[in-house]
Formats: C-alpha cells, structure tokens, sequence
C-alpha cells in the first residue's frame, strides 16, 4: 500500500496517460489487433487538418495507437520516459512537456509540410501532407528529451546527440512491410522535431526537482 501511495504521489499524470490509453485501446480494440479505418479516420490527426481547423485531432490522436505492439511500444514509453520525466520533474512539468510539445511539434509539422510540398514530391512523399496518424509518440519523445538533458554533465549531451542521431537515421530506414511511406516519414520527422524541443525545455523555468519526495 505505501508503494502504491508514492507511484500515486510522485508520477500521477503517467498513470493518468496509461489509463487512458488502456481505456483507449479497449473502446477502439487495439491493444492487440491494428485500428481500423473507421477508428482512424475519425481519431488520427493529418497535417493539413490544421487548415480545416480541426485542432481536436491533436488531442484524441495521442490517445490511440496504430495497435499491436505498436500500442505496448507507446505504453513502455510512456511508463519509462514519461514516468521518469515526472520522477524527476514533477506532474506539471512533464505534463506541460508532454503536450506542450504535442501540440508544438504537430503544428510546426504541419506548416513545415505545407511548404516543402514541391520538394516532397520528387521524392514521392508528397501524400506526407495527408497522412493520418495515432499515437503520443511526440509526447513521450518530448519527455525523453527532457530525461537526457537533466543527466550529469557530459552524460546529457551524450545521450542527446545519440538519440538525436538515432532519430535522424530513422528518415532514411525504409518502411516496413504494409507501411505507409508518407506516414512514416511524418512520424519519423515529429520525433526528429519533439525529441529536441523537450531536450532544450530543460533549460525553460529553472531545474527545480520533484518535490513529492517520498
């Protein structure tokens, strides 16, 4: 009981995003099978949405996942990369973390789409505009930013530019089997984008630790 005290105390908002994608999964039945059509059609956030004004998409597309182990992937990191984020952070930080840079990344993603549209098409990506996506993966990403730029000193920018290398690598992988190209480059360039816009959060409103000590 004192154990669950202290997970309730020191990283609510984690628990909080679990329970509501668990909740998700369940009405949507993608905890082990892939979303339909129908679920994400009228869930996933497509960069021009923006255009149409449908900003609810950023908020109902963190709440779902594509499905499978997609859905355990997103629920691993937001355990570990959230959870730490709020160990070491508190509640407010790591929630205004996790959807500040939702919201941030989605939309710069956005208009950085619509400008480049000339260029994705000689690359064939051109759809990338419309690709509909699910998942808090530019949360959770965000958060993990935030983790490795609160590591000791050279440790932070160690891991920082691993990660960041890592994420920039993974524009250049190809697709996996059945996967969109167009909504994996999107998806690929908003970790690209909220990984290191939650590792310079670090540095916004001072450092002050988690007060909830145990």
């Amino acid at each position: 009981m004192k154990s669950i005290s202290v997970l309730l105390r020191r990283i609510p908002f984690t628990l909080t995003m679990l329970a509501g994608l668990f909740a998700a999964a369940l009405v949507t039945n993608t905890a082990f099978q892939t979303i339909t059509h129908h679920w994400l059609n009228r869930l996933g956030f497509a960069p021009n949405d923006l255009w149409y004004g449908r900003l609810e998409r950023i908020v109902t597309s963190a709440w779902v996942t594509s499905g499978g182990m997609v859905f355990w992937q997103a629920v691993f990191f937001v355990a570990f990369a959230v959870g730490l984020a709020e160990w070491l952070t508190g509640w407010k930080r790591a929630a205004v973390t996790f959807w500040g840079i939702h919201f941030l990344t989605l939309i710069l993603l956005s208009f950085l789409l619509s400008l480049a549209g000339n260029s994705l098409r000689s690359f064939g990506l051109e759809a990338s505009e419309l690709a509909r996506d699910v998942g808090p993966s530019a949360g959770y990403f965000a958060c993990l930013g935030l983790v490795s730029a609160r590591l000791k000193r050279p440790w932070n920018w160690m891991s920082g530019g691993v990660l960041l290398l890592g994420f920039a690598a993974a524009l250049f992988l190809p697709p996996a089997n059945g996967e969109s190209a167009a909504v994996k480059f999107s998806a690929d360039l908003a970790h690209l984008m909220a990984f290191p816009l939650g590792w310079f959060s670090a540095g916004l409103g001072g450092s002050q630790p988690n007060k909830n000590q145990p």
